[in-house]
């Protein structure tokens, strides 16, 4: 597979890339295993002066890294610009806590043969890492910052169609004094993907894609008895209480779905408001729809922008045609974009019942699927009824409703008045279809460590390990 730099906005090839020979990535792997034995055994205050330099890094060149992020994702500059803010946090974030969220632990265990007992976390290994595209600066933080302090190495396939992207990023980890092979991106065929997942000198894979992808990595990497980390697809719910705000709803809707061209796993893709406030829901998101401004994303007075490639825009223009087959409405709003090209319009879809196939898939496209309600438990059915369970929101005036709600939609993460995002310091990740395992704040950074519980009847582990706490 060729490793092709494209503009989605004018569908101007700017780069290509090849693949790596077999001898190149056996040399790669090697290097992450020398890289290893070394990079364990460095302290976190090593570590974490090195992140600290790559945070500066990307806030230093961020206008340079938003401008390739924005020529091959199509995303609008000033996304790509808050993109890399979230990017220097999150390393910023690692550095600053890792040593704490990796601590030993003590405890006593009550049983006089076992005694007393110290936990310990200590790195994996080499971790492989397969990336998407649609804010692929964040995507390649997000795992890699929590590894590295961890004391793991990585290896990085980033998506085939952002290959100056990773290159610019593992630029800014050489040139911040990250040791040779403690961060290498790869260009690599799925085939060669697939001897990686199956490599024992691998100790774990974290992937983020789509559900299916996911489902063929994971069985791969489980083969191999590899432990793995999989955030994969989401549409999540949006509800909307009898008493929320309008004007913060309207625009949670508005960023959390159209955020990136709707292109983001994490948003909020179904949107379930009580029938009392649907009319004025409806009108305020095509109010808000029409003052968006289409054109090319370099360019700062634009806010809306094209989708990665023209084959996902027909993918998401086709799931919206399969959605009116069987029985959906679908309304344009916002600004004219150009036809077959790598625009969608935006797109409300309405009456979309249980039994219309697109209720359970995920469209990653500028789609809003709005539903009225009466019935709080048939609602929330509705909410908690695809395999997908990633994320969601609740809207309302009331701490009670927004717990009750929050407490019954099933997902990893509830936001409250807001958007569904990320955030540095709270584990991010799914269930059900959506994956397993956490990354970001203290679950992530534990997920590619041994816990290793050391234990004495005779010896105080206490005093052993105290230097440590």
């Amino acid at each position: 597979m060729a490793y092709i730099s494209r503009n989605p906005y004018n569908n101007e090839v700017m780069a290509e890339f090849d693949t790596l020979t077999d001898e190149e990535l056996e040399a790669k792997v090697v290097k992450a295993q020398k890289a290893f034995k070394s990079w364990k055994n460095s302290s976190f205050e090593e570590r974490a002066k090195i992140l600290h330099k790559v945070a500066g890094l990307i806030r230093e060149r961020s206008q340079e890294l938003a401008e390739i992020n924005t020529k091959e994702t199509g995303k609008i500059l000033s996304v790509a610009l808050m993109e890399n803010n979230m990017c220097a946090d999150i390393l910023d974030y690692n550095a600053d806590h890792g040593a704490e969220f990796l601590k030993p632990h003590f405890l006593e265990t009550g049983d006089e043969m076992a005694g007393n007992a110290v936990g310990i976390y200590q790195p994996l290994g080499i971790i492989y890492e397969i990336e998407p595209w649609n804010v692929p600066f964040f995507q390649m933080t997000r795992p890699t910052a929590a590894q590295l302090m961890a004391g793991n190495v990585v290896v990085l396939k980033l998506s085939s169609n952002c290959p100056q992207s990773a290159l610019a990023f593992e630029q800014v980890m050489k040139d911040a004094g990250v040791p040779d092979g403690v961060y290498q991106n790869l260009f690599v065929n799925y085939e060669q993907s697939d001897r990686l997942l199956a490599d024992d000198r691998l100790s774990g894979v974290t992937i983020t894609g789509s559900t299916n992808v996911g489902r063929e990595v994971a069985a791969k990497a489980s083969h191999a008895l590899k432990k793995n980390v999989m955030e994969l697809g989401g549409s999540d719910a949006m509800v909307v209480m009898p008493d929320a705000n309008m004007e913060t709803t309207v625009q949670g809707a508005i960023m959390g779905r159209l955020t990136n061209s709707g292109q983001v796993c994490l948003a909020d893709k179904r949107m379930f408001v009580h029938e009392s406030l649907y009319n004025d829901f409806l009108a305020g998101v095509k109010v808000a729809a029409d003052t968006l401004v289409a054109g090319d994303p370099l360019t700062p007075a634009t806010t809306y922008g094209p989708l990665s490639s023209q084959k996902a825009a027909e993918k998401v223009k086709a799931q919206i045609k399969k959605a009116v087959e069987y029985g959906a409405t679908a309304t344009v709003v916002g600004p004219e974009v150009p036809e077959d090209s790598a625009w969608v319009p935006v797109t409300i879809l309405t009456n979309v019942t249980p039994d219309n196939p697109i209720s359970q898939e995920e469209i990653f496209g500028p789609v809003l699927m709005i539903f009225s309600w009466n019935d709080e438990e048939k609602m929330l059915e509705l909410a908690n009824g695809t395999e997908f369970s990633l994320g969601g929101s609740v809207y309302t005036q009331s701490p009670e409703v927004a717990a009750r709600i929050a407490s019954k939609l099933e997902a990893g993460a509830i936001s409250i008045n807001q958007p569904t995002m990320a955030s540095k310091a709270i584990p991010f990740g799914g269930i059900k279809a959506s994956g397993y395992g956490r990354e970001m704040g203290y679950s992530g950074i534990r997920e590619f460590t041994n816990e290793k519980y050391i234990n004495s009847a005779l010896i105080n582990m206490n005093d052993v390990f105290k230097q440590f706490d």
